[in-house]
């Protein structure tokens, strides 16, 4: 299987070690944006971003599930996009969550769908023009309880091809898909327990530095997370003291490395709805052990006050002081709460204006200017809006 180049936008690591415990400062931080709204779809829900049409670029790919399709924006490295030959592409019954990785080992992205309130994932092979067809055998029916909500993509059997790991939340499981190398997945699944309803979006990350994908879930019944390390042979195992405390009600993960000391640690908010006091609504920050661990006795959630309606999170620098930075999608208020880090592991709170609606935020340098970007999907709207930072 050929691997593509660096065709994924993520979140860099900082490796430089800080240490020191989890805090909010209260002065205020110097940061601003410019702002550029783009329509894509009706409900715009999630957005992802990659360069699939290779020319080094970052592009969006946006799942509009009230129009059950994807609209791909390309991308010209300067922070404008122009809508992709053939888009928007069918995507299925309400989009809901996008994987992006090589499923057919030709060199180009692809993408996996979760269509929401339906039994199937799907599977769109890429053409590396930024062009996408439904893959053989798509869609897929992986028989999960009720629906699946999320998807995540990685080598977890060790046969050099990507296999796809979704939620079964109504049975208290994740469902593992094993790869055909084809664009294919292969049913029915394996399945492996979590904790008490794992909604809604599991996500993929190298936990105990083993060079092999784990997953992390968040259980909403129960207050935790559960992190399952890979064997690299399609088998998961709990990790040692997992699950662990993520605080009330524990909704979206998103992963990142906030002292810098080369493991990954977590960024977790709650289902607001479900929490039962206000003050309970905060993002909580666990710290890795990089062996596959968390303690919470070294996290404090940062508050959310002001902020209704959390439903998703990104992280990356979004002011170039080489310190992750924390983003918060606050659909009921409607604005982004944004946690710039720093030194000593503090973290300082600005609020951004944002569009209304339920919808996904996703964090990237899309100008090259060395900082890091925002975009939020805009559900209620329509469209996308990308912060470009000054």
């Amino acid at each position: 299987m050929r691997t593509p180049g660096a065709k994924l936008w993520a979140a860099a690591l900082g490796l430089a070690s800080v240490t020191g415990s989890l805090a909010v400062a209260s002065a205020p931080a110097n940061l601003s944006f410019r702002q550029v709204t783009i329509s894509t779809g009706k409900g715009a829900r999630f957005v992802a971003v990659a360069d699939v049409n290779e020319d080094g670029k970052p592009d969006l790919i946006v799942a509009n599930d009230d129009a059950e399709t994807l609209t791909v924006l390309l991308g010209d490295g300067k922070g404008t996009f122009h809508l992709a030959p053939g888009s928007p592409i069918p995507a299925g019954h309400l989009p809901n969550d996008i994987a992006v990785a090589d499923m057919n080992g030709d060199g180009h992205l692809d993408l996996v769908i979760a269509n929401h309130q339906s039994p199937y994932l799907r599977v769109l092979l890429g053409d590396g023009k930024g062009g996408f067809s439904l893959a053989h055998g798509s869609p897929i029916d992986v028989h999960s309880n009720p629906h699946p909500h999320g998807v995540a993509v990685g080598a977890f059997s060790g046969r050099g091809v990507q296999d796809v790991v979704t939620d079964s939340w109504g049975n208290n499981k994740i469902e593992l898909l094993l790869g055909d190398g084809k664009g294919g997945l292969q049913t029915p699944g394996r399945y492996f327990n979590v904790g008490r309803r794992p909604y809604e979006r599991p996500r993929s990350a190298d936990f105990n530095l083993d060079g092999l994908p784990d997953i992390v879930t968040t259980n909403l019944d129960e207050d935790t997370v559960t992190i399952l390390m890979s064997d690299g042979k399609g088998g998961f195992r709990e990790a040692t003291g997992s699950p662990f405390p993520a605080g009330a009600k524990p909704w979206q993960v998103a992963v990142g490395d906030f002292n810098r000391d080369g493991k990954i640690d977590l960024a977790i908010i709650p289902y607001e709805r479900d929490v039962p006091r206000a003050d309970q609504v905060t993002v909580t920050a666990l710290l890795g052990d990089g062996k596959g661990g968390f303690s919470p006795s070294h996290a404090q959630g940062l508050s959310l006050e002001g902020c209704h309606g959390p439903n998703s999170l990104a992280i990356g620098d979004l002011n170039g002081d080489g310190f992750p930075d924390i983003v918060v999608h606050c659909a009921e208020s409607p604005s982004l709460a944004i946690f710039l880090g720093g030194p000593g592991l503090r973290f300082s709170r600005i609020n951004e204006p944002a569009e209304s609606g339920w919808g996904g935020v996703a964090v990237a340098d899309l100008n090259g200017d060395g900082k890091a970007d925002i975009v939020t999907a805009n559900h209620d709207n329509g469209t996308i809006t990308v912060y470009l930072s000054k």
